[in-house]
């Protein structure tokens, strides 16, 4: 049921993903516009080593031919030819600090947007309302932006961890185990982000709908998701392993074009279903388009009970 209620919700508030499209192309450009004057020396060595013609020539390579080894091994030769030209340019100290500064801007600006669409979610599913994201992002920046610092140091160090290790680990382990190496790590990645995500996915919904502090929500949240612990972490398995699937298909065979598409549906489908795992954890009855409302087994047991206390 979970998976039927999150993809009805998904058509009824389909609208987001443009929201979100238009959001992170301005955030995009505002963020490459910021730190090109201060990157610049380093985009100056790239271009003359050849760099983005290389990348061009990997990323040809992937077109039309879904290959998990392939993939790997255009990521891996990319990060290996940028981390030589750097440091052979002297240049790998500022690369580190200015990738974290690009990371940490980015992420704060789509965290305001995540909020704002779950506002927006969160009043279509209590009361068929659609919240403007204009107004609901305006209206939410201040408790977005303590969500975003308080994040800085939980979800995003866990995130960046996640990826890099994963990285680490199956670029280490190729050159011996070949293929198994990259089946492993993408195991190891899809029961992490999942993990992640079952311990902080109630996280926003309880700041939306009950509106307390930064912790006491994540608190709350986690309190939550925990109740149905298994059954939430196997939702999540299931969400990470298609929205790795959608995204890979949108870069080989539309050559990266579609991913305009699928990026933003993506969050939008993850948004959406910790919406949907914390209303059921709470027993909370919710609709899921103009003609159909979710009532928690949860919430239908205490209906009765007060039925029954008020005939006694």
């Amino acid at each position: 049921m979970t998976f039927k209620n999150t993809f009805k919700l998904i058509l009824s508030n389909f609208s987001n993903t443009w929201k979100l499209l238009l959001y992170r192309i301005i955030c995009v450009l505002c963020v490459l516009g910021l730190t090109t004057v201060v990157a610049w020396p380093i985009i100056n060595v790239l271009i003359k080593e050849n760099f983005f013609v290389n990348l061009q020539t990997y990323f040809e390579s992937l077109l039309f031919n879904l290959n998990l080894e392939n993939l790997f091994l255009c990521v891996d030769n990319t990060i290996k030819n940028l981390y030589q030209i750097v440091l052979a340019n002297g240049y790998l100290t500022q690369t580190i600090l200015s990738g974290i500064f690009v990371a940490i801007i980015f992420a704060f600006l789509d965290g305001y947007a995540r909020v704002a669409i779950s506002e927006s979610c969160n009043g279509f599913m209590s009361s068929l309302t659609k919240y403007a994201f204009t107004n609901s992002f305006v209206s939410n920046f201040g408790r977005a932006t303590l969500l975003n610092l308080a994040s800085l140091i939980t979800t995003w160090p866990l995130t960046v961890i996640i990826w890099v290790g994963t990285y680490l680990f199956a670029s280490n382990l190729y050159a011996s185990m070949k293929v198994f190496a990259i089946i492993l790590a993408m195991l190891l990645l899809v029961v992490s982000l999942s993990l992640k995500q079952t311990f902080f996915g109630g996280w926003k919904p309880a700041l939306i709908v009950h509106n307390k502090s930064v912790f006491v929500s994540l608190s709350k949240g986690a309190k939550a998701i925990f109740k149905r612990f298994f059954r939430s972490l196997s939702n999540y398995l299931v969400l990470v392993i298609i929205g790795l699937i959608i995204n890979a298909f949108a870069l080989t065979f539309t050559a990266g074009v579609a991913l305009f598409i699928t990026i933003p549906l993506t969050s939008l489908m993850f948004i959406v279903a910790d919406q949907v795992m914390y209303y059921e954890a709470m027993g909370m009855r919710f609709y899921v388009d103009a003609d159909h409302i979710i009532s928690p087994k949860k919430l239908e047991q205490q209906d009765k009970l007060a039925k029954v206390k008020y005939i006694i």
